[in-house]
């Protein structure tokens, strides 16, 4: 994977992902159903695990309700959500966004990544935290939380969470695969 570099007016410019992604179509079809075993048998992540999470990386959504007709609609190439974008600052941390094939492309709903426990089951897992101070997101946002773990080589898969004052409330799952190539501008 390689990092997006910064245009001359110092925005990251919006890349689109191959529309060729057969790893997460295999996702998609193995169903919902799987994951949370997926999730629970994947090793956890090591520091060098997490440091290769970087740069723009292709992303697909699975909703937790709603699977019969979102489920299809978020499995098209063409559907707005196309990834996240990861850039490591030192101290175990990364931050980044996620990545709108919206207005001619979007980075948008900024986070910081580290390495923590899961909640899902306490071991560890890539956090991504919407609501640290350092990114500046705004509400709704910072009431995300996401969790991944390594699957497969560069195939990640986790929760998504929407966070109230006292608990979290699992929104459905998503998977990044950074094997899929950025192309230019969307």
């Amino acid at each position: 994977m390689t990092p997006t570099p910064l245009s001359a007016h110092g925005l990251m410019p919006v890349g689109r992902p191959a529309d060729h992604r057969p790893r997460l179509d295999r996702l998609s079809a193995a169903g919902l159903a799987t994951f949370g075993a997926r999730f629970a048998e994947a090793p956890e992540p090591t520091a060098a695990d997490f440091a290769r999470l970087d740069g723009d990386v292709s992303m697909r959504s699975f909703p937790g309700s709603g699977e019969r007709v979102l489920a299809p609609l978020m499995a098209r190439p063409s559907y707005f959500w196309v990834g996240k974008s990861l850039r490591h600052v030192g101290d175990g941390a990364a931050v980044g966004h996620n990545i709108f094939r919206l207005l001619g492309g979007l980075r948008a709903l900024n986070f910081v990544a580290t390495v923590g426990d899961s909640v899902l089951d306490g071991r560890s897992a890539v956090l991504f935290d919407y609501d640290d101070p350092r990114v500046g997101s705004r509400r709704p946002a910072r009431r995300i939380y996401d969790e991944l773990r390594e699957i497969e080589p560069d195939l990640w898969l986790g929760p998504s969470y929407f966070s109230t004052r006292s608990r979290r409330i699992p929104m459905g799952w998503f998977a990044l695969d950074a094997s899929v190539p950025f192309a230019g501008p969307a």
